[in-house]
C-alpha cells in the first residue's frame, strides 16, 4: 500500500440514481488522484452505461479482481454483483438494492482486512448506519458535517412518534461523550463546546421555560456531561438557534431527533454536507444525500458533496494515523523521592 496516498474504497450505491453520475463527474478531475487511490466496488458495465447515456466525460478505468491490485491515476473497479442487470433509471428494485448490498458488503469486507484505508458510501436508499452496525459490530453516531458547521444526530430515521420511547438520560449522555470524543480526535478540536436542542418546540434556556422531555432527560444528561469535564449547553430552541446562527458558536450541536437536525443542516450547507460515521474503528463517510432517483440519467446533479465526502474521509484518516504516533510512547509519570531537603527525580519508575 502507498505510503503517501490512501487506498479509498467506494461503495456504489443505487445504480438507479445518481450514485454512478457523482462518481464520473469527480474523478473526472485527475487531480484527485493526487490524494487517493480510488476502488469503486460495483459495475463497470453501469458505470459504462451512465456514462453513455448522460454524455459525461471520459475517466480512466482499470477492472480488477480485488483492492491489492489498485493502480495509481484510475479508477479502480471491483465488480460485485450482478454484471447483467439493466439500469432503470429512477426507480429501485430489489434487483439494484441487492447490488448494493453486495458492494457495500464486500468494501466493508476488505477494510476490516486492511486492502482499503478508508469507505465511501455513493448514495442509496437504505439506511446505512443500520448496516454499519450490523457489519462492524458497534452503531456508529452521525454527523453531518459542513466546513466548521457540524450536526449530530442522537436518534435516525424512527416515526416521531417512536422517538420518546428511545430517548433516555443514558443515551443522551452516550451520545454527548462520542461526539465529544469524536471532535477531539478526528477533527483536533482541543476543548469542544457542545451544544444540545430541546424536544419541544419554544422550549429551552433563552426561554426559560422547560416541557417534560427537557426536564426529565435532556437537562439532566447534559448536566451529566458537565460533571464528565465535557463542556456542553442546553437545551436550546431549534427555531431561535438557527434563525439567529448560534450554532456558530459551537463545535458541534446534538438534535435529538432526525428531522430537528438535518432540515436546518441542509438548508445552510447548500447540498456540499456530508455524512461522518463516529466512533467507529474504521472512517467511513457519504454525501449528505440520497439517491434523488427524481434526477438520475438527467445529468443534473452536483457532485461536490460526495467529492468532499471523499476529501473528509482522507483527512479524519490521516488525523487519526498522527494522533496514533503522538499516543504510541507517551512520557512516563515523573516520581519524587521526598522526605528529606533533598527531593530527587526518579524517572526510572516504571507507571503501575
Amino acid at each position: 500500500m502507498s505510503d503517501k496516498l490512501i487506498k479509498v474504497g467506494i461503495s456504489q450505491g443505487d445504480i438507479n440514481g445518481i450514485s454512478y453520475e457523482l462518481i464520473i463527474k469527480t474523478f473526472e478531475d485527475v487531480r484527485i488522484f493526487e490524494f487517493c487511490i480510488p476502488v469503486l466496488y460495483g459495475s463497470s458495465k453501469a458505470l459504462a452505461y451512465h456514462r453513455k447515456a448522460m454524455e459525461l466525460p471520459f475517466v480512466s478505468v482499470n477492472t480488477i479482481h480485488h483492492a491489492g491490485e489498485a493502480g495509481i491515476n484510475r479508477l479502480n473497479i471491483v465488480n460485485c454483483g450482478n454484471e447483467e442487470i439493466a439500469v432503470n433509471f429512477s426507480k429501485t428494485n430489489p434487483e439494484s438494492e441487492s447490488m448494493t448490498m453486495q458492494a457495500m458488503q464486500r468494501a466493508l469486507s476488505d477494510l476490516k482486512a486492511g486492502l482499503i484505508d478508508v469507505l465511501v458510501l455513493a448514495p442509496s436508499n437504505i439506511d446505512e448506519t443500520q448496516i454499519l452496525s450490523e457489519q462492524l459490530g458497534h452503531a456508529p453516531l452521525k454527523i453531518l458535517v459542513h466546513n466548521s458547521f457540524r450536526v449530530a444526530l442522537a436518534s435516525g430515521k424512527v416515526p416521531l412518534s417512536n422517538v420518546l420511547s428511545l430517548l433516555t438520560v443514558d443515551l443522551l449522555v452516550d451520545k454527548i461523550k462520542a461526539l465529544h470524543a469524536s471532535l477531539i480526535h478526528d477533527f483536533t478540536i482541543t476543548l469542544p463546546r457542545i451544544a444540545v436542542l430541546s424536544f419541544n418546540p419554544g422550549m429551552g434556556i433563552k426561554e426559560r421555560k422547560e416541557g417534560r422531555e427537557e426536564t426529565e432527560i435532556i437537562i439532566p444528561a447534559i448536566k451529566a456531561a458537565n460533571e464528565s469535564r465535557i463542556i456542553c449547553f442546553g437545551p436550546y430552541s431549534g427555531d431561535e438557534f438557527f434563525a439567529n446562527c448560534d450554532y456558530a458558536k459551537f463545535d458541534a450541536i446534538l438534535a435529538v431527533y432526525h428531522d430537528q437536525g438535518v432540515t436546518p443542516f441542509r438548508g445552510i450547507s447548500a447540498d456540499e454536507g456530508v455524512c461522518y460515521f463516529a466512533g467507529l474503528p474504521f472512517v467511513a463517510t457519504a454525501p449528505d444525500h440520497g439517491a434523488s432517483y427524481d434526477k438520475a440519467g438527467r445529468n443534473e446533479s452536483s457532485e461536490v458533496s460526495f467529492r468532499n465526502a471523499i476529501y473528509l474521509a482522507i483527512n479524519v484518516f490521516k488525523t487519526r494515523k498522527l494522533n496514533k504516533g503522538i499516543y504510541a510512547n507517551p512520557l512516563k509519570k515523573q516520581y519524587f523521592e521526598k522526605g528529606s531537603d533533598n527531593e530527587k527525580l526518579d524517572l526510572t519508575k516504571d507507571e503501575e
